[in-house]
Order: structure tokens, then sequence, then C-alpha cells
């Protein structure tokens, strides 16, 4: 084997910024980073320069949003992984830290500072451990009323301009979304969705007269759109309707300009538009990767936001109006020089009935073509997500170590409309498992591949999918790497979070109707069939799929003689968010794949 220049922790230990927001003079910038191992706040100005860190805690900060008009930072952090995420205040000033919610039990979502900065809006489930109610808080006093109780997974869109009204999106299922418009003064809610059609519902972005607001919805599409609701005439239009996804938008506090991220094939390209003509104004093309977390100066002459891609690491970045330039703000910190990082290729491979599959496979810049390339299907979490090829240092050192990696978006992904969005549900759950089969298939065909050495690889959702590839096709992989997947969907709905059972039983399947078929895709429950090696990770603190979900496979397996090893994590939930661990977990899977594959 050769010499690797770079080890495994060199790749983990590359760091990443993300999450700006300005200050209220738009002279300072906060953000994220992860250069203490856990994401924190840091500071720096809009020229850029020299950081200063601002909180230093064991566990990562969620979030971080300056008040409109103080320099202070609202910022959200929870407890091991637990995603019982509390809120907390900083004051640029003193450097003191106060707590906004103490409510350790429950579960809090940050929805938005009123634009006077006095009030802040947000979503628990404080009331009963399910249903998420819609609060508005005076951050002054501290004094929370409740505003929405209508039950269900509610979230808080923020406050129209005069901080008069709030918008909530209900989500009856992760694709099936209601807006409401809360009046604070008199306390009437209105339903400004009544058709029953089964639309996504993005954050709203107000004109400055509360003559309504910018949205991404598929109402009557296929993909997301910008719509622009008419508060006059109840009704919406769309401003932008390509046929690809738009997903994010960020508007200037006065209305003329306004951000907008598309989904192009899993990459977001960035384009910014004068309002009055929908006219594009950006004439700086960036590289292939991922652009998100749009975020406005008050007075609009900047916009900052997260750039990263298969071989950059996040970092924060800033457009100037005056200049129609952008610049890289934050240059976050790495010991392995960018040309030894591998871009992916995007194919497309047929399925079982014709249906072409996206996927990005990564190749070993070093190869001898005397022997084929071992490799590693990559599968996302979701299952409505898509693999976006934005910065992965352990992808990386997976290729840089000579293995091939291949990161398919299966029928069931984001990105592709919603049509393909819902080829998995329920009953054609099974789909998407005889989708790898097909990519086996295609890897065959490839003559750079061993289809012998394939193993699965994945996260929550692609865990399953990893166990249901080795149960369901096992005559297919060399091994398995289960981090944080459920693997008998009975025992999954019944035990995780009540606030999330109703929205997976929507995508899986419901206990009290298709428990039969719930159980005929479970992978415990086809145990005998999984052949090779498994290695499984997770969290004790795991909300969404609880630990039992690994405890259960795993002794199954050691009981009939099987090879499997399981790593728990005291302090982890549903990821491996700490440093420590990752340098922990990581070369225990690369040991398990060197000795599985090579």
């Amino acid at each position: 084997m050769k010499t690797l220049q770079y080890q495994i922790e060199d790749f983990l230990e590359i760091k990443s910024s993300t999450n700006a927001s300005f200050s209220p003079d738009g002279n300072q910038i906060a953000f994220l980073s992860n250069l203490s191992g856990v994401n924190q706040i840091y500071l720096i100005s809009r020229n850029g320069g020299e950081t200063e860190q601002l909180t230093d805690y064991k566990e990562p900060v969620s979030f971080a949003y300056f008040c409109p008009t103080k320099n202070e930072i609202i910022f959200g952090m929870a407890k091991g992984g637990n995603e019982k995420t509390q809120f907390f205040i900083f004051n640029i000033a003193s450097k003191s830290v106060h707590p906004v919610t103490n409510q350790p039990e429950a579960i809090h979502r940050f929805g938005a500072w009123s634009y006077d900065g006095k009030f802040i809006t947000y979503s628990s489930n404080v009331r009963n451990g399910t249903d998420f109610d819609i609060y508005v808080m005076e951050i002054e006093t501290g004094i929370s009323r409740l505003v929405f109780n209508e039950g269900g997974w509610c979230d808080s869109l923020g406050f129209s301009p005069t901080g008069k009204k709030v918008v909530v999106r209900k989500r009856h299922t992760f694709q099936y979304h209601d807006f409401y418009i809360i009046n604070l003064e008199n306390g009437n809610i209105e339903l400004l969705t009544p058709d029953k059609e089964k639309t996504t519902l993005g954050f709203p972005d107000w004109l400055p007269n509360e003559s309504g607001f910018f949205f991404t919805s598929n109402k009557e599409r296929d993909f997301d759109g910008l719509s622009f609701f008419d508060l006059k005439v109840k009704n919406s239009r769309y401003v932008l309707a390509p046929q690809q996804e738009v997903e994010g938008i960020s508007m200037t506090l006065d209305g003329q300009n306004l951000a907008v991220t598309i989904n192009e094939g899993g990459y977001r390209t960035l384009t910014i538009y004068d309002t009055s003509s929908f006219k594009p104004l950006l004439n700086q093309s960036f590289s292939k990767g991922l652009i998100s977390g749009l975020q406005w100066s008050s007075d609009g002459k900047y916009l900052a936001f997260t750039f990263s891609s298969a071989t950059k690491n996040a970092d924060v970045w800033i457009w100037s109006k005056d200049e129609n330039k952008h610049r890289q703000l934050t240059h976050s910190p790495s010991l392995i020089p960018e040309e030894v990082f591998v871009e992916p290729k995007l194919v497309h491979y047929p399925s079982f009935d014709g249906l072409q599959i996206p996927a990005f496979i990564f190749l070993p810049k070093v190869n001898s073509k005397l022997n084929k390339l071992q490799t590693i299907v990559y599968i996302h979490g979701g299952p409505e997500g898509q693999y976006r090829p934005g910065f992965d240092s352990l992808i990386q050192y997976f290729v840089y170590s000579g293995y091939a990696v291949v990161a398919p978006n299966v029928r069931g992904s984001s990105g592709y409309g919603k049509k393909y969005l819902a080829l998995d549900d329920i009953e054609k759950r099974m789909d998407s498992v005889t989708d790898l089969q097909y990519l086996h298939e295609f890897l065959e065909q490839d003559g750079r591949i061993d289809s012998n050495k394939v193993v699965l690889m994945g996260a929550s959702y692609g865990g399953y999918m990893t166990l249901a590839g080795l149960a369901f096709y096992p005559e297919l992989w060399a091994g398995g790497v289960d981090i944080v997947g459920f693997s008998n969907l009975v025992s999954f709905l019944e035990n995780t979070s009540p606030w999330r059972r109703a929205m997976r039983e929507a995508e899986y399947g419901y206990l009290a109707t298709n428990r039969k078929f719930l159980e005929s895709i479970s992978p415990l429950n086809f145990i005998e069939n999984i052949k090779v090696p498994l290695f499984i990770i997770h969290g004790a603190n795991d909300s969404r799929v609880p630990l039992s979900e690994a405890e259960q496979i795993y002794m199954k397996l050691k009981e009939i003689g099987k090879k499997a090893e399981l790593l728990v994590y005291q302090d982890e939930g549903h990821s491996l968010g700490k440093l420590k661990n990752r340098l922990d977990a990581y070369p225990k899977i690369v040991d398990f794949l060197d000795s599985v594959l090579k």
C-alpha cells in the first residue's frame, strides 16, 4: 500500500465558516466556525481581517443572528445532541451571555427578530411535547405569549415590517404546507392557502409597505418557483418559474433587490435581481458549488453568504452592490492544498423502469490501471434529501486513499421536482432500494470498478438504505456502514419522538394500516440474509432514530454469528457533531473498510 502524505486526521481537521449575520450598522459580521472542534460564534469586520471568537462552549452553537437594532446576538444551543435547543443572547460590549428560554425539556426553533429588535418569534413543543406552537417574546421583559396553537408541526416565519403580523407555516407533511397570518393586535388568524393542493411553501420576504411578500412554492408546478403573495387580492402569482428548484431567497429591507438561489442538478447557484424589472444584477459567476445562508446588510449594499464546493471548504463570502463583485471574507484553515481534492462527475444511470437516476462519481486522481477500484456507495439521508457536491472531508479522504465514491440520488430525493420526490412513498419504498441494485449493474459495466468490492454507507435514512441493500440484495455488496440508521420501520415509528411520528408515517406508511407492509421492508426481519460485515455508529441521545434501532440489529447479527461492530457516543444525537468523536469514529470506519475491501 502506498504511503500517504496526508492522514485522515488532516482531512477531519479542515475547518469551515458558515451562517453570516450583519451587525445593525453593517460593519461587522457574526458567523459560525468549527475552529474549536464544534461550531462557535466568531466576529469579523465586513472588510475582512482578524476574527474574534465570542463563545467557547463544549456543545455546538446551532444558529446566531444579530439583533437588527442592537449589538446583541441571539443564538441557540442544545446538550449532547438531544436537539432541545435553548436560546441565549450575547452582548458584544460586555461579552456577557444571558438565557432567553429555560425549558430544557422542550425544543425551540427560532423564527426571526422583529424589525425593531424588540421581539422574537419562535416555535416550541413545550405545551405537550408533540405539537409545535408559535410564540412571540418581548426581549426586554422576557415575557413570551402563545399566539398560535392549532396543533401539528408549525414554523414561525417571521414578522411583517411593522411587527403587527406573523406568518406561520403548518406542515401537514414534508410536502404539504399551509400559510396562516396572525394579526398580533387583535389575535385574528387567517388561512392564506385555503385550497387543498399539496404544495410546499418557503420563508416569506415582505415588501416594505406590507402589500405582500415573496416566497417559494410549487403550487400547480413540479418544481418550486418564486411567487409573490398579494395581500389585497389574497392570491399568489409566479415571478420566476424555471424548470429547476428555486430554493433560497433574501430581499433587502427597501425591497429593491432580491437574492435567489436555484438548485441546478445538485449544485446551487446565485442570482441577484432588481425587483422592479427582475433583471439580474450579478456579473460574476462562481465555480460549481453550493451557495447558502443569504444575508443582506440593513442598507442593502452588501450580501453575505456561504460558499463551498467539492474541492473548497465552506467560507463566508460577501457581494458589494456598488462594485458588483464578490470576495471571500473568511479563510477557514486546511493543511491540505485544494489541488489534492477531487471534483465529482455527474452521471445518470437507468433503473428497472427506465428512470434515469443521477449520481456523483468521485475517482482517485492517481490509480494504477492494473487494479480495479474498490468503491463506496454513499447514500444520503432524508429520505427527501439530496446528495450535493459541497465539501465533505471524509469523502475526500476516501478518494485520496484510493477508493472510488459514488453518491446516488435515488428516487425520492429532493431537487428534481415533486413527482420524482414522491416515487418512493409508502408502497413504493422498495423501488428506491432497487435503484441501488441497478447502480451496482451500472458500476459492473465500468471497467475501472471492481464490482465484487463495493460497500454501502449512509447516515439516518441512508443508514436504513444501507441495511436494506444488505438484506434484500445481499449478493451485491462487500460490507456496510450504518450511521444513526433505523433497522425496523415499526419499532422506529413507535419509538421516534412524538413530534416526528405523524410526518414520518406520511412518508413510510401508517402503523395502524400499513404495519404488515412496514414489517416486510424492515431489514431486521431479514437478518439471515445479511452475509457481510457491518459497522454501526449511533448517538445515545438520538431523538429521531432511537439507539435501540442500532442495538437490536447489532445483537441479532451477533446472535447468529455474523460480523458486526457497534460504536455508541454518549454525548451525541442524530449525527456526530463533535470533532473529538469524529476523530475517534472515522478512522475506525477507514480500518473497517480497509479490512473488508483491501
